[in-house]
């Protein structure tokens, strides 16, 4: 049997720190505070803090007076989502997961040494993961979960404990290390029981007779001689993470260095699932003031001011509102990639910026599958979905998202089921090839030859989107047509074919009278095609015929 602990010294400490850049858990003495805004006290701290006066218990006036803390305020998301990253991290090394406390994970191992290596090296390699998550771990590894714990409780940094020498290693820790109840650590205290050894050495039945059996319990964890299975863990609802900020953040390029971090870490807890995501919901809470309703944000890419009318959420008695600012993000194929996801928020926010300042950022990943494609031998290379999706978002900041038809502009088109004239939508994702398409495409992969007679020459009806106004003089058939500035004669037409469709529905009714015709001026000549709309009685030209 085989047992990895990971355990997370001064773990709310480390929770507030892990989505910040500004402060060390080793070099900086930091103090976290909780309680209501007017008695906030000390609830833990780092090594460094402690050298520097500050105990559990102070109030934020006296943590103050220590020079050089750092005082933060515990959010209990954060703890969370630290939890959870420590679950990804132990989980992509043993399927079996134990979350025995907060900041404490334990792993059955057994049976990984022929994948992982070494007890060494595995608990190089806990230790270097834990370092990617935002981390300082200490990481046991012992024959039993229990010495595993309080072995990563103990002792800093990597430690491989032997089976049979349990007691051994066990014996310099202190009692604490075992979590006695109060009193039963009063009455050891009082005995002069103060190590692991000294609890080991003593006789049990007399141990028995005055503690009970939770007294020999604790002598036995002291000994390292108890066995327990694991208590698996259960996956996390969701991947998220949030960063609330001590000042608002009004400029697009110090926020997305802060949704890059919070992408990082959520990657970083997917990759060790070995999962990736499809979607990405973005939460920006927005720092808005109760005396305008109508704020100008400096919230862009560059010097350009964008206007818009903020909702107030909460502003009472002159204090400062709050208000959401969402965002989703949908790929048609599941990524694991954070640059990219990083570059698609930041086109997102350049096209629709907050309002206001940022004061919040919460981020939400949903779990998604891996697609795995093995691309034809024969078959040309398709641009990777991801980067497809890239190019796709700078082409909608450049030339827009909608024409005004209110269509969208990038994207793959479809074919409605209408017969009404240039009817299409666009799609944000491909659309699956119909039935035949398909059909010859798994006969062309299975090295069938299709073979099609030569296609007849066809005329091409290049269309003007939208169609050209015009106005056509006209007898029993158009005879002068005029559009785009100048004036054509009809040399031949063809026509009427009248067409009409929707005529159920109010809004989207709908009938029209085409005409082919032959126009010449001014020494040229061209065939264009032109219909009269009979809702409004205007005529236009719908396209030229190449």
């Amino acid at each position: 049997m085989l047992f990895a602990c990971v355990h997370i010294p001064d773990f709310p400490v480390q929770a507030a720190l892990r989505a910040e850049a500004g402060a060390s858990f080793l070099a900086d003495p930091v103090a976290v505070l909780d309680g209501p805004e007017s008695l906030l006290k000390v609830f833990a701290c780092n090594e460094r803090a402690r050298l520097a006066g500050i105990d559990i218990g102070m109030t934020k006036l006296q943590a103050e007076a220590c020079p050089g803390v750092v005082l933060r305020k515990r959010v209990v998301e954060r703890e969370d989502s630290a939890q959870a990253a420590l679950l990804d991290c132990a989980c992509s090394f043993s399927p079996c997961i134990e979350s025995t406390r907060p900041g404490t994970v334990i792993g059955d191992l057994t049976g990984a040494e022929r994948l992982l290596g070494s007890t060494q090296e595995m608990g190089k390699q806990l230790a270097a993961r834990a370092q990617e998550s935002g981390f300082t771990a200490n990481v046991a590894l012992a024959a039993n979960a229990d010495t595993a714990l309080h072995a990563a409780r103990g002792f800093a940094g990597i430690s491989v404990i032997e089976e049979g020498l349990e007691a051994l290693r066990l014996a310099s820790l202190p009692v604490e290390v075992l979590e006695p109840s109060p009193e039963m650590l009063d009455t050891l205290d009082s005995w002069g029981i103060r190590n692991c050894k000294a609890l080991a050495t003593l006789p049990s039945i007399p141990l028995s007779q005055r503690l009970g059996q939770a007294g020999l319990h604790l002598q036995r964890l002291a000994r390292g001689e108890v066995r327990r299975e694991l208590v698996p863990a259960e996956s996390p609802p969701a991947f998220q993470e949030s960063l609330e900020l001590e000042e608002s953040v009004d400029l697009l390029e110090p926020l997305g260095f802060l949704l890059n971090r919070l992408l990082d870490a959520l990657m970083s807890r997917l990759q060790a699932r070995s999962l990736a995501t499809d979607h990405v919901q973005l939460d920006l809470g927005l720092e808005i003031h109760p005396d305008r309703q109508v704020h100008e944000p400096t919230l862009c890419s560059g010097t350009e001011l964008r206007k818009n009318r903020v909702t107030l959420a909460s502003a009472k008695d002159g204090a400062p509102g709050s208000s959401l600012h969402q965002r989703d993000l949908k790929l048609p194929v599941p990524t694991q990639d954070a640059k990219v996801l990083l570059k698609l928020l930041q086109l997102d926010l350049a096209a629709h910026p907050p309002p206001a300042p940022v004061k919040k950022i919460m981020m939400e990943v949903f779990p998604a599958r891996l697609r795995l494609t093995q691309a034809g031998l024969f078959q040309p290379l398709a641009p990777e979905p991801a980067r497809l999706e890239v190019t796709l978002a700078r082409l909608r900041a450049a030339v827009g998202e909608k024409d005004p038809t209110d269509r969208a502009r990038m994207g793959f088109p479809m074919i409605t089921d209408s017969h009404r004239p240039d009817s299409f939508q666009v799609l944000p994702s491909a659309v699956e090839e119909a039935g035949a398409d398909r059909a010859a495409k798994k006969a062309a992969r299975a090295g069938q030859e299709i073979r099609e007679s030569p296609p007849a020459p066809q005329l091409v009806l290049r269309w003007f989107r939208p169609p050209l106004p015009a106005r056509v003089e006209s007898g029993s058939t158009p005879n002068t047509i005029i559009f785009n500035g100048m004036k054509a004669k009809v040399l031949e037409a063809c026509g009427p074919w009248r067409s009409s469709g929707s005529w159920w529905e109010r809004s989207g009714q709908w009938q029209r009278e085409e005409w082919d015709v032959a126009l010449a001026w001014n020494g040229a000549s061209g065939l264009y095609r032109i219909f009269r709309d009979f809702e409004s009685g205007e005529w236009y030209v719908e396209g030229m015929y190449d």
